[in-house]
């Protein structure tokens, strides 16, 4: 297969007139208005970006990338890779929360510009300016207002980096993952193996951001290497009114379904009855679950609510992936979607899988997240002695494979550690993935994170499994987070959970609620709450991908910076 700058191209020469990307915007509802742009034009556009980024920048440069959800992030995004230069994708400036992060990550990338919007251009220029960086700052639309004629954009080698994609992580410490136009081909090639149906004549919808590497890869660069029509919502408009994601699936036919496991919930808590009457969801031949933890709860719920649209349950994946080998490295097996299984929690906690009946009031139902993509080998390593570990034991899951970056940008020390493991009786140098799991039949399971987990007597305990069970008791809670808090003499378990002002409005209300919440994590878990922290809605701090940050809600917990209503 072709690198991504030239299939866009071949694109451009081959179909030009075909749609290469449809923005929706909305007002209300789920009525969209929609602007289509062409693969001649897309290529156009980005051929202008190009041309100009090459005047105003060295090899080399980084181009950061600040910009909404729409089509001046593509042309920024393309022309960069146009241009041979290194792009940035990052978060559009918000007004109404701080912008730390997007600071932070062009601090540390240092571009030599900065792409936005031509009504963002001030503002930004301020934000930047008061961090003391004065990178400049330049428009999307001058860029494209001067056509670039019969100029040739660059044809990188596989080893060129193409961009840095900044991942999930505290604002003072921000890591930029090194993507080569090498890596970006093998996983596209890796995600068309598994879902061939992304082709010429598909459509794709998605609502994920492409400053994170689930949207970038499967919202943008895995379609348009394929030369598939790319439709496009904000994340915003999603998450306001979760049918218009639906709806636009619908409308346009697209041939997956692709985003966290949050957003499978959304629609079915808040998707009217009366619109799924007007939904035809037969033409999603692959649902994607990634992003967060997949839960088996959450995934038959989805079909249950939508089995009336046509959407079939064979259709649903887990799949397993992260920004460090560039999004994904297992996805489904044929022979076991949406086949549950369940383990007995207690061994897990002791790095045993066993499977148990499914109403074993010690199972952990779990969704099985596939089999390695092509050319990626991945291993279930004992993270303290580097030794493999057989099936059946949880371990550190490592990965090898060519879509595996090859570090941090500027961070040597962490690069060698994270991305050059050497693994015990195993040739080559490996990626730690910090993510816990094991293999059952030869598919992979992910448990954990090494560093999120809560250890009480010997036992290990993943929080998101405790946090599934706070939410299942108490439907009020949507968002609750599990913490480890060590005093120096003990480790302590502090449960934050999200709720509404107007559920704990008195004493009593409060206290039945921990009640409640205290009984059903004793009975499934075998755990004793020190403290239950109620906060309002939107109080946990959460990642791009609406991932709980629990180190961070930690440490503003401990440093009481937390919106607290009360504890009980």
């Amino acid at each position: 297969m072709i690198g991504f700058v030239d299939a866009v191209r071949a694109s451009a020469r081959e179909r030009g007139d075909r749609p290469a990307f449809t923005e929706l915007k909305y007002r209300t509802g789920t009525d969209a208005s929609a602007t289509t742009h062409s693969y001649a034009e897309l290529d156009g556009d980005a051929r202008s970006v190009g041309s100009r980024l090459v005047g105003i920048t060295s090899p080399g440069a980084r181009v950061a990338i600040v910009c909404p959800q729409d089509y001046r992030y593509v042309v920024a995004f393309v022309g960069s890779l146009y241009a041979g230069r290194i792009a940035v994708p990052l978060p559009h400036v918000e007004s109404y929360r701080p912008n730390d992060r997007l600071v932070s990550a062009i601090g540390d990338a240092e571009p030599e510009v900065v792409l936005t919007t031509e009504s963002t251009v001030e503002q930004l220029t301020e934000i930047l300016h008061a961090a003391g960086s004065t990178p400049k700052v330049v428009s999307v639309e001058e860029l494209t207002s001067v056509e670039a004629g019969d100029w040739t954009p660059a044809t990188p080698e596989p080893s060129d980096l193409a961009y840095l994609q900044y991942t999930s992580g505290s604002t003072g410490t921000p890591s930029g993952v090194r993507i080569t136009h090498g890596n970006m081909r093998a996983n596209t090639e890796q995600i068309l193996g598994f879902a061939p149906f992304v082709g010429p004549d598909a459509t794709t919808v998605s609502w994920v951001p492409y400053f994170h590497d689930l949207g970038l890869i499967t919202g943008l660069v895995v379609p348009l290497s394929a030369g598939t029509h790319v439709v496009q919502l904000s994340p915003t408009a999603f998450v306001q009114v979760p049918s218009r994601w639906l709806k636009a699936v619908s409308d346009y036919r697209s041939c997956w379904m692709v985003g966290p496991n949050f957003s499978y919930d959304l629609c079915v808590r808040r998707v009217k009855d009366e619109l799924k009457a007007e939904l035809d969801l037969s033409c999603v031949r692959g649902l994607i679950s990634g992003g967060e933890m997949v839960r088996p709860d959450s995934q038959r719920a989805f079909f249950e609510a939508f089995a009336s649209c046509g959407i079939s349950p064979d259709i649903d994946a887990g799949s397993y992936g992260l920004a460090e080998a560039t999004l994904c490295v297992t996805s489904w097996d044929d022979e076991f979607r949406r086949t549950e299984f369940v383990f007995d929690r207690d061994l897990l906690a002791r790095n045993v899988a066993r499977r148990v009946d499914p109403d074993s009031p010690t199972g952990r139902p779990m969704a099985p997240c596939g089999t390695a993509v092509k050319d990626a080998d991945v291993r279930i390593v004992d993270p303290e002695t580097h030794v493999e570990l057989p099936e059946n034991q949880v371990g550190e899951i490592w990965v090898q494979g060519p879509n595996v970056a090859d570090g941090y940008w500027r961070q040597p020390e962490r690069s060698a550690e994270v991305f050059g493991a050497v693994c015990d009786g195993l040739p080559g140098h490996w990626l730690r993935t910090g993510d816990l799991g094991f293999f059952h039949d030869g598919l992979l399971f992910v448990s954990g994170r090494r560093k999120d987990l809560v250890v009480l007597d010997g036992k290990n305990h993943d929080p998101a499994d405790i946090e599934a069970s706070v939410e299942a008791a108490a439907p009020g809670v949507e968002c609750s987070a599990v913490l480890s808090v060590d005093d120096g003499r003990t480790e302590r378990v502090v449960l934050v959970a999200e709720v509404r002002r107007v559920d704990v409005a008195d004493e009593t209300a409060r206290a039945e609620l921990g009640r409640s919440l205290r009984k059903a994590v004793h009975r499934a878990h075998g755990i004793d709450f020190h403290t239950i922290v109620l906060v309002p809605r939107g109080a946990i701090p959460k990642t791009s991908s609406r991932k709980v940050r629990r180190n961070e809600c930690k440490r503003m917990l401990l440093d009481s910076e937390l919106k607290v209503l009360d504890t009980v």
